[in-house]
């Protein structure tokens, strides 16, 4: 186990390179052997620990590469020997995460019941769900990295990149799931865009979402996943990730951790060494972090695949070199359990299964799916589980429901044999030769293409429907040079092996199986709508699934989807390679080759598109050729041509690229001087926008606010954009006429402060005041009204305050305080949900005046704002920030919002309780020695009553009195009572009620504790409505201790509706300050403040959320 204190070797220059697949790199075979040879206490053996066999049989006898399932090859010594080296890259670790453990428990408490409100503290285990988020939080780097990557072709994240981002990182179920999540979630958001309120609710509201989709966006921008961020991206992120949450908390549940289960397993601990489950995903010391190279195992062979891929089964890897897990152990526990499904597990135990680290690392080491996924290293280990064996995932299952007959009569899909062929092409992991990798694949994509056809949930690749994907040759050269093997050539008699080896091969553990292969290389084919896979695609999957291999981004280039379809007829297919040939020669940069690469790009010649909708003047425009820019103005390129909208005639066409033009790809990559010409040769500052007419896309101004280039948004400034405009979605749904994300909200959302005043101080056209009918209606205003006033400013035109105003949302919700005070700063009107979020983030960042300041604006907002979110979200926050400042200033402005918030009405009066009827006796009676059957002794004075009575008046009497003999002629004792007090109670019991009761006012709190004791609940309640009437500021603070002690509800309810409606004076006051921040109020079982939030919540629903509005207090 590598400890984190030690110092990562140096890397040298060649770790930049593409690593050959054998471990060409300077040290790729030793980051991929880390944790196969190294222990701290235990030095690795040359070949990598005692657990190493000979060579297997089928070494010398191998037909095909399906044997390398369940097999693995010697290494060289010299690869293996990398012992107190830190060789394997590790993802960065998160200081912080956009979300919090509570957010966390609500999250997977609602999981099991979507009713659940808020979580109780501690109802799950806090180090288990500290856990969890640890683990979870690799995912979220994995998923963003790619979509980081992913990005640069745009410089700009959409959902499409994340989406991708999900299908490269996960594997086909659980990006499935992951993705209807996120679509789910952003149906939601698009259908409550057409509310009025879609202001006044937070995003995460808007979608579904328990997690914060501002923050999740937040955590983009500063993560610099990509330089303009896109709103639908943040919530595919938000939702996968809670997706993932949801998952595997559900995976955890269904597994439980059987108590029969005999001797060490994944995840369980060893007291005298590190157990199996010590690899990575398994319990390590604070200061201790995980060695790299798949399984937690020394150099050893695995134990591959399941019974269905009909291998045998090695010693399976122990997780360190002192301990081993026993063969029986691990191939019995890990095939089924590598990829169960909680629909398929059955308990040994019959006991609701918890939630606990034990737990769910048991269940995260045992499953294929999710444990390369949540391990610390860079590359992505597939199809494993934490002892090396490999499995299909569940969505993949050869034997399941898939392959059964679907209707009577009708034969299965595949046969039993074809089933087994099937599933060893899987997860075959080497191969000996191209063709041997050819016939693989093509069973491999002959399978997964239909078994999607029928079932689409599962997340395998689709057909398009020009056709099936296909392997380009090149494609498969690339993937064969990394599965290559060179000692399956040995068994070719015409091949004689070499007798000086040069390259090392990687070890069994760190080879992906061939389905991994094909999913990453088909989601990056998917991503730029393409329908083969070429040589990038594959060494884009080699980076993500080998250690020690990199290679560059995938650059925006014109063949990237060239396609030399069999379904066109030569004339075509010689027209397309003409025009790819074309777009290559202008793309080279040569100026000199225009005419020519013109004459081949065919009939619509210097404006011909390319597959991806895209002309030879935008890619210019992309790589920033100032020089084939100009050379392609005056060969007659229309400045003005838009990317096609329509996906029939150009398939490949990235949805969020409709309708841009060429000053949008300048713009985009920020190439000044190209945006520049192209505006001094007349191209349309917002391009493709007519005057007048619905925005389906960004505009270049839009572009360059969210990016925060001030230079950029100066010229387009200057150039007559306008800051209003923004863009109208495809899905019928609006908000505003002028569309969603105008260059105010772009800024703002991404928190670009100096270009926002930039924009904030563009002169307003004049036509911005004058309302068109669509407007009106959209406004609700009426015509009379609809005349502009003659000196009105052009900050208050309704354009630019909805403008405005959604700037501000954006701004709250993402945690740019300060963009949203400026915004507050020239008038824009606050909304409860705005004001909230402000004053969230500014006490989390310490910032006291700032705090004042949102305070005292607290009465700018409209009561009618008031919404769930105060109670359920504002009032905590506002509570915890009064618990915890020590500023005067704060607490007297918390004090003026809470009696405001409890309003003008007057605190709810307590009522008296009816008697029941029950036995009465005389007034004579009481006291009377004569013909009484029961005495008290009270303060050593008897006091004479009767049995008949006191049984009947409550239950404390009645056991009183059961606890003496019948024959007992013994006085009962009454210890705890004063004797006027006591007289007063029976005065009350033999009259029938309180009316001729005379209590002084220095009796009156004792008798309500004597009627609280003997449970006299009419007399308690008519003692409560005393001290009630005589509360005052001087004794509030004795009598509400008083109530609070006794736990009489009534009277404590009452003194915390006084305390709010008079908070203002009252906080002058030093012994309600020490009721309210007494440390040892806890201890005793009060929290005032607690106790005060749960009144004004109780308020604030009475007289502002509920329908009555007032009437009930």
């Amino acid at each position: 186990m590598a400890r984190r204190g030690k110092k990562p070797v140096v890397r040298t220059l060649e770790d930049l390179t593409l690593d050959s697949g054998y471990g060409g790199a300077a040290d790729s075979v030793r980051s991929s052997n880390l944790s196969l040879c190294c222990s701290d206490s235990h030095p690795a053996s040359p070949y990598g620990g005692s657990c190493w066999p000979p060579l297997a049989d089928s070494m010398h006898s191998r037909h095909n590469s399906f044997d390398t399932v369940n097999t693995a090859l010697v290494e060289d010594s010299e690869g293996l020997d990398c012992a107190g080296q830190h060789c394997s890259r590790l993802l960065p670790d998160l200081d912080e995460v956009p979300w919090t453990l509570q957010e966390l428990e609500l999250l997977l408490l609602r999981s099991r019941d979507p009713r659940a409100g808020p979580a109780a503290p501690g109802s799950l285990p806090k180090d288990a769900l500290a856990k969890l988020s640890m683990l979870v939080s690799r995912a979220l780097v994995r998923i963003a990295k790619e979509a980081q990557r992913l990005s640069l072709r745009f410089a700009k994240c959409t959902k499409y990149e994340v989406q991708s981002a999900m299908e490269i990182v996960l594997s086909w179920g659980l990006a499935a799931r992951c993705t209807a999540a996120a679509l789910a979630a952003l149906s939601l958001y698009n259908m409550s865009s057409a509310g009025g309120d879609r202001l006044g609710r937070g995003k995460s509201a808007r979608c579904g979402l328990t997690f914060s989709v501002g923050r999740v966006y937040r955590w983009m921008v500063d993560s610099r996943v990509a330089l303009r961020i896109h709103e639908h991206a943040a919530i595919y992120l938000t939702a996968c990730m809670e997706s993932l949450f949801r998952d595997i908390y559900t995976r955890v549940l269904a597994s439980g951790l059987p108590r029969s289960c005999s001797g060490p397993g994944p995840g369980s601990s060893s007291s005298s060494g590190p157990g199996p489950g010590s690899g990575p995903g398994a319990p390590t010391a604070d200061k201790e972090r995980e060695t790299p190279g798949g399984g937690a195992a020394s150099g050893g062979p695995c134990s591959a695949a399941s019974s269905a891929s009909g291998g045998s089964s090695c010693c399976a890897p122990p997780a360190t070199a002192a301990t081993a897990v026993p063969p029986a152990t691990a191939t019995a526990a890990a095939p089924t359990a590598a990829n169960h499904h909680h629909h398929h597990h059955h308990h040994t135990l019959h006991e609701a299964p918890k939630f606990t680290v034990e737990t769910l690392e048991h269940t995260v080491n045992n499953d294929s799916e999710i444990w390369g996924l949540l391990q610390p290293y860079q590359h992505l280990i597939c199809g494993k589980n934490a002892s090396g064996v490999l499995s299909l995932p569940e969505s993949l299952n050869l034997h399941r429901d898939p392959q059964r007959p679907s209707k009577p009569g009708e034969l299965p899909m595949f046969s039993q044999s074809e089933l087994r062929t099937i599933e060893q092409s899987l997860l075959a992991t080497r191969v000996g030769s191209i063709a041997e990798l050819s016939d693989l694949v093509s069973r491999a994509m002959h399978h997964l293409q239909p078994l999607n056809v029928k079932h689409h949930g599962n997340g395998t690749p689709l057909h398009h429907k020009q056709g099936a994907l296909y392997w380009e040759p090149e494609a498969l050269y690339t993937l064969c040079y990394f599965m290559h093997c060179p000692q399956m050539e040995w068994e070719n008699p015409n091949v004689e092996p070499s007798k000086v080896n040069l390259q090392v091969e990687r070890p069994f553990l760190v080879l992906p199986p061939l389905m991994e292969w094909i999913r990453v290389a088909v989601a990056h084919a998917g991503h730029r709508r393409s329908f083969s896979m070429d040589s990038d695609d594959v060494r884009q999957a080699a980076r993500l699934l080998l250690p020690g291999v990199d290679c560059e981004p995938r650059q925006l280039k014109a063949d990237d989807c060239f396609c030399a379809s069999r379904k066109l007829d030569a004339v075509a297919i010689e027209a397309k390679f003409k025009q790819d040939l074309g777009f290559r020669m202008l793309n080279c940069g040569r100026t000199d080759l225009v005419k020519q690469a013109v004459s081949l790009l065919g009939p619509d010649g210097i404006n011909t598109m390319s597959e991806q909708g895209m002309t030879p003047l935008m890619y210019a425009c992309v790589r920033g050729d100032e020089a084939m820019v100009q050379m392609l103005l005056d060969a007659g390129a229309d400045l003005n041509v838009e990317v096609v909208s329509s996906p029939h005639k150009y398939p490949s066409v990235h949805p969020e690229t409709r309708h841009w033009t060429a000053l949008t790809f300048a713009v985009l990559h920020g190439h000044i001087p190209v945006v520049q010409l192209l505006l001094d040769a007349g191209a349309k500052v917002e391009g493709s926008v007519e005057h007048g007419e619905e925005n389906y896309s960004e505009t270049p101004l839009q572009l360059a606010a969210a990016v925060g280039n001030f230079e950029l948004v100066s010229l387009l400034l200057e150039r007559g954009a306008d800051p209003l405009i923004g863009t109208m979605y495809r899905n019928g749904i609006s908000t505003t006429p002028q569309g969603d994300m105008n260059s105010f909200s772009q800024a703002a959302a991404h928190g670009h402060r100096n270009v926002f005043r930039k924009l904030l101080a563009q002169p307003e056209k004049e036509k911005s005041d004058i309302l068109s009918l669509e407007e009106i209606l959209a406004e609700g205003t009426d015509l009379a009204e609809t005349a502009p006033p003659p000196l009105c400013a052009s900050r208050n035109s309704k354009a630019k305050l909805r403008a405005l105003r959604e700037a501000m949302y954006h701004s709250a919700e993402h945690g740019y305080v300060d963009v949203t005070i400026d915004i507050r700063s020239i008038g824009v009107p606050w909304t409860l949900h705005t004001w909230l979020e402000s004053l969230r983030i500014a006490f989390q960042q310490h910032r006291r005046p700032l705090i004042q300041c949102l305070l005292k604006e607290f009465k700018t907002i409209q009561e009618e704002e008031y919404t769930e979110e105060l109670v359920t979200q504002g009032l905590p926050l506002m509570f915890e920030i009064l618990k915890a400042s020590k500023n005067e200033v704060i607490s007297q402005q918390l004090c003026v919002i809470f009696t405001h918030c409890y309003g003008p009405y007057p605190i709810p009066k307590l009522t008296e309780i009816k008697r029941k009827q029950t036995s009465r006796l005389d007034p004579h009676f009481l006291n009377n020695k004569e013909m009484s059957d029961v005495t008290f002794l009270v303060e050593g004075r008897p006091f004479y009553a009767h049995k008949v009575l006191l049984f009947t008046a409550s239950p404390r009497f009645k056991a009183l009195l059961s606890s003496k003999p019948t024959n007992d002629s013994t006085c009962v004792e009454i210890g705890y009572v004063k004797y006027p007090i006591f007289q007063l109670v029976m005065q009350y019991l033999y009259y029938g009620g309180p009316e001729s009761l005379l209590i002084k006012n220095n009796e009156i709190m004792e008798l309500l504790s004597a009627a609280k004791f003997f449970q006299l609940e009419a007399l308690q309640r008519h003692c409560e409505i005393i001290c009630a009437k005589s509360v005052n500021t001087d004794n509030c603070v004795d009598i509400y201790s008083h109530a609070k002690f006794l736990g009489v509800t009534e009277l404590s309810a009452y003194c915390e509706g006084y305390f709010l409606k008079n908070m203002m004076v009252l906080i002058e006051n030093e012994a309600f300050k020490q009721l309210l921040y007494d440390k040892n109020g806890e201890g005793t079982g009060q929290d005032v403040l607690q106790d005060l939030q749960r009144t004004l919540a109780i308020r604030i629903q009475s007289i502002h959320l509920s329908s009555s509005k007032g009437s009930v207090v």
